[in-house]
């Protein structure tokens, strides 16, 4: 941000790891750290999905909550809170839970079509061209239209005076 310097993000991002031996290394502090730098960047911001772009990832990569001048997807981005996998896993057991409850267990054949109903909704609505039909990206680019475009998206976006950074120092 000191040097006025636009950032261009190339995500291919499935999340940030979970689970206790993560935390004690640190990912809470290290994705806290990157959202702050993202969110206070008075820099021109970029984003290029290439890949997966699940959960908390997406904020750290400058997704849409914090407002990229630009940001691209090519056809291999999904874009989700978590994939169709991770929640179809996760929303079974709440849903075997309530039927436990009820006195009414999940049969096998209950829980594959519980399963696929869930990847398809979530790989759905993670598609690039469903969420640009959502204006969640501003193009879904080929591999070989990404210089050409990013080059494009740089030029414009500089076009904006860049305001001084108002932030500390951070520290790591």
């Amino acid at each position: 941000s000191y040097d006025k310097c636009p950032l261009i993000f190339i995500q291919s991002s499935p999340g940030y790891m979970v689970g206790s031996e993560s935390e004690h290394m640190g990912i809470g502090k290290y994705g806290a750290d990157m959202v702050r730098a993202v969110s206070c960047a008075q820099v021109p911001k970029i984003q290029l999905v290439i890949g997966p772009d699940n959960g908390a990832a997406n904020y750290g990569m400058c997704g849409r909550a914090y407002h990229p001048h630009f940001l691209f997807s090519t056809m291999r981005a999904r874009t989700s809170v978590m994939s169709g996998r991770s929640a179809a896993e996760v929303l079974l057991t709440i849903e075997q839970r309530k039927r436990e409850i009820k006195g009414k267990p999940m049969t096998e054949e209950e829980i594959a079509e519980f399963k696929k109903k869930m990847i398809d909704k979530y790989d759905g609505e993670a598609h690039p061209f469903f969420c640009g039909a959502r204006l969640l990206t501003d193009r879904v680019l080929k591999f070989n239209q990404i210089r050409d475009w990013l080059a494009m998206a740089l030029e414009v976006s500089l076009l904006q005076p860049i305001g001084e950074p108002s932030f500390g120092n951070m520290r790591f």
